[in-house]
């Protein structure tokens, strides 16, 4: 497999895990308050 195609792998995943990252960071966010008091 060639390295190009990896690339382009990274790349179609990349903004997917991105906005899995954030969604998660956000609940997180959101909900800490709640954990914490």
């Amino acid at each position: 497999m060639s390295n190009r195609r990896y690339i382009e792998i990274i790349a179609d995943i990349f903004p997917v895990m991105v906005d899995i990252f954030e969604k998660s960071l956000i609940y997180l966010v959101g909900n800490l308050p709640g954990y914490l008091s």
